[in-house]
């Protein structure tokens, strides 16, 4: 990474002129996360939607290229992993395109820089809210200060090409939309998703509250089952110290871990319902049109939250956001603690009775 750093700081001498009208042959990238991802797709779909002979190359990370390999409204994929061999092939890839266009809807510097300008593209826009991003005159774009959500800020790229539509709708390649048969279901037995982990401790509810809830769930439901999804380490212990306290083990499906990432929309297709923090599983349950529960504190839901079908969700917003003034490491789950397990069991029941 710092050797890139440096490298960075002479690659504006290289960057082509930025030509609006040279747009033929598009890279747009987002190569993090599963929720950063899907929340790229609205723009994507706009991109194909209003320009259909445009030729769409998306960038994604090797992690979660499983999920979008038949995603319709791309043409081809240049799949991203970290390092500096890797950068090196991924210009030699986008230089063999001929790339005209690049939108970086979530990406992470210096290589998103080095890769951009290396590319031989007129065109860079990014998404970005620093108006004093270091490399913000390489950019077609300007920063953008604006509260709005995720989805319309990357939608805002999109509109300096004068689309003749936008779709805000987040989706997945339709294979997906179907049921994973991935777990016996009974009749007349309600199925409910939980997601115990995020990105950051942060921005996740207590263990504690989650079976504070699971035990009232149970008790005003006659038939139910909780799946516990996850995929990390921790995630798994967690799921292990919430199987402890919720005593009732014959009433848990432990799929934490025990999934991959293809099979998951699947699953969350079999669900009735999912209780969540902010997490990539919230958005793919959106993009899925299933029912959610989600928790916010720290981070904002007007900016992060569903953004499509309201009927569907329920959101629980606190003012967790005094978390974010300590730097990430010191940062503590003392603002996600804020939400009370009344509002969840009562967002859950508005949902399902």
């Amino acid at each position: 990474m710092k050797l890139l750093e440096k490298i960075n700081r002479f690659l504006p001498l290289f960057k082509k002129a930025s030509d609006l009208k040279s747009f033929n042959n598009v890279l747009v990238v987002s190569n993090s996360g599963l929720g950063d991802t899907i929340l790229s797709t609205p723009a994507i779909v706009s991109l194909r939607q209003s320009f259909p002979n445009l030729n769409i190359t998306f960038m994604v990370h090797i992690k979660m290229y499983p999920l979008f390999s038949r995603f319709e409204y791309v043409d081809d994929f240049v799949l991203y992993s970290s390092g500096f061999l890797s950068q090196i092939g991924i210009v030699k890839q986008l230089r063999q395109k001929k790339i005209d266009t690049i939108f970086l809807f979530h990406s992470n510097g210096p290589e998103d820089i080095f890769f951009s300008i290396l590319s031989g593209a007129k065109n860079i826009l990014k998404m970005t809210d620093n108006p004093s991003h270091e490399f913000k005159d390489i950019f077609s774009n300007k920063p953008n200060t604006n509260i709005q959500h995720d989805i319309e800020k990357k939608l805002d790229l999109v509109k300096l090409f004068n689309p003749k539509e936008t779709s805000k709708r987040m989706l997945v390649p339709k294979y997906f939309y179907k049921s994973g048969n991935f777990f016996d279901k009974e009749s007349g037995v309600l199925y409910i998703g939980i997601q115990l982990g995020a990105q950051d401790i942060y921005k996740m509810w207590p263990v504690d509250n989650f079976v504070k809830l699971a035990k009232r769930l149970n008790k005003k439901f006659s038939r139910i089952k909780f799946v516990m999804l996850g995929s990390t380490k921790y995630e798994q212990n967690l799921t292990k110290e919430f199987t402890l306290k919720f005593g009732q083990s014959d009433l848990i499906i432990d799929l934490c871990g025990g999934s991959s990432i293809q099979e998951l929309p699947g699953i969350l297709n079999d669900l009735d319902l999912l209780i969540t923090n902010d997490t990539g599983t919230l958005h793919l349950a959106v993009a899925l049109q299933k029912q959610t529960v989600s928790l916010f504190g720290p981070t904002d839901s007007e900016v992060f939250g569903p953004y499509q079908d309201s009927k569907l969700h329920r959101v629980i917003q606190v003012d967790g956001f005094f978390v974010n003034q300590k730097p990430k490491k010191l940062r503590s789950q003392e603002g996600m603690k804020l939400i009370k397990v009344d509002a969840v069991f009562d967002g859950v029941k508005e949902l399902l009775l």
